[in-house]
């Protein structure tokens, strides 16, 4: 009887389409119970730039999201400065009407810093300066959000995942990770260049597990090997961003990470650089490297073998391929420059089956060479924010279930990281005829 009606209750999901609720799957019986009608509310930091700025820090704009079933014109949103729980005095620094603003989206002209600075990845309050409440015409509290670092989500939902493979879970990641800058530098090109807001080791702390990098060769520096956007060099060495990976790692030490070395655009003639580079990983990471062999283990095995570190390469070797690095990582990128034509190209990639193994989706538009030219001084930031609200709708609504890796620039712009943390669970808990069809 009880499995008749737990057929039932999964067919109603189905049928009504219901969005899961934002209560976190422990157990079997919550897939079940904890299917509700629900109203969902997060905030993101805008990927535009902005002038402002205070103590030297750049600052961005607040912005407040929502998903609603049912929107009400008496429905009210509040923005706080102070988790409002601890003080129900506190008056709230905006208040707003969802039903005004139908797109779910609204831009604060709250001034969010963006911290230089490593954060600290044992932070025991994981909420950051902005809380959000929404309210529904009542006045009951139906979500309720803050502006939230994850540097620990593996390990905190560990026992609902470590059934599932590397391949079957969903991963958020960065597009050109390293290309990375705090500063609002208005020179012609550059901001073609810069794809990112923080450090590697933030958005480590923030919850990325992917980084797409790219590697060129500079013989007469001190260094050597820097992080490229294509051809154009950044500031930022290899070695810094491999210490950076370390670092957090020796803190953070069940979160897997995946190291994408993409392309090698400069610099990079002969097997012998190639060689070095190897060897720098080596020195810097060597004993949480984990080998190729571990492609189809669980987290759980993962996890018992004491190694992390997942570095993918994408070149041929002369002499074979050593046995720690994992070959290349087949991305699903669509090169287009407007919003509808990536929508209609991950229509196209997800109705067909997935790559096995190891995939990544680059969920960003790219300017061609006459947008460049025409606008120096444009940029990836607007292309950013026009399509990071969309990226987090398609991910959360449409492709969830079948993603692997997903990367985006200016990743702050977006909610990927907790619809990826939410979407693991229920693939860890839950069987698949209960959730292949689900919104989350």
């Amino acid at each position: 009887m009880l499995h008749t009606n737990l057929i039932i209750i999964t067919c109603v999901v189905f049928i009504s389409s219901t969005i899961v609720s934002s209560s976190i799957i422990h157990s079997l019986k919550d897939c079940y119970e904890n299917i509700q009608p629900r109203t969902e509310i997060f905030l993101t930091i805008a990927s535009l730039y902005s002038l402002h700025k205070k103590n030297s820090e750049v600052q961005r704009w607040l912005e407040v999201n929502w998903v609603t079933e049912y929107l009400l014109k008496d429905d009210s949103i509040d923005v706080y400065n102070k988790d409002p729980t601890l003080d129900p005095t506190i008056r709230p620094l905006l208040t707003l009407k969802p039903k005004e603003h139908p797109k779910g989206y609204f831009r604060t002209k709250i001034k969010v810093p963006i911290i230089s600075s490593f954060l600290n990845p044992e932070e025991k309050n994981t909420c950051r300066d902005y809380w959000a409440t929404y309210r529904n015409a009542k006045g009951k509290v139906e979500s309720s959000t803050c502006l939230k670092i994850h540097p620990l989500w593996m390990e905190h939902i560990s026992k609902r995942i470590s059934s599932l493979r590397l391949h079957e879970l969903m991963i958020p990641g960065s597009h050109d990770s390293g290309c990375f800058s705090t500063k609002n530098k208005k020179i012609p090109f550059l901001r073609y260049k810069l794809t990112q807001e923080v450090s590697i080791f933030n958005q480590l702390v923030y919850g990325l597990r992917y980084f797409d990098l790219r590697i060129g060769y500079y013989e007469e520096t001190y260094d050597k090997y820097f992080i490229n956007h294509n051809s154009f060099k950044t500031s930022h060495s290899v070695m810094s961003v491999l210490d950076q990976v370390r670092s957090f790692l020796q803190k953070a030490k069940k979160e897997i990470v995946i190291l994408d070395f993409h392309k090698f655009p400069y610099g990079f003639d002969t097997d012998e650089t190639h060689q070095k580079l190897l060897a720098l990983i080596q020195s810097i990471l060597g004993p949480l490297l984990l080998p190729y062999d571990f492609r189809n283990a669980t987290l759980h095995e993962i996890w018992q073998s004491g190694k992390n570190v997942i570095v993918s390469y994408e070149y041929k070797f002369r002499n074979g391929t050593p046995a720690y690095l994992w070959p290349r990582i087949p991305r699903a990128w669509g090169n287009k420059q407007d919003l509808e034509s990536l929508r209609t190209y991950f229509q196209e990639v997800f109705s067909k089956p997935t790559p096995k193994g190891l995939w990544a989706a680059m969920a960003e538009m790219t300017p061609n060479l006459g947008m460049i030219i025409l606008n120096p001084l444009h940029g990836l930031r607007p292309m950013a924010d026009e399509v990071n609200r969309e990226v987090s709708r398609w991910f959360r609504d449409l492709y969830w279930q079948k993603t692997n890796i997903i990367a985006t620039d200016y990743f702050l712009g977006n909610d990927i990281i907790n619809i990826a943390i939410r979407a693991n669970q229920i693939k860890g808990v839950c069987p698949r005829r209960f959730w292949s069809h689900l919104k989350i």
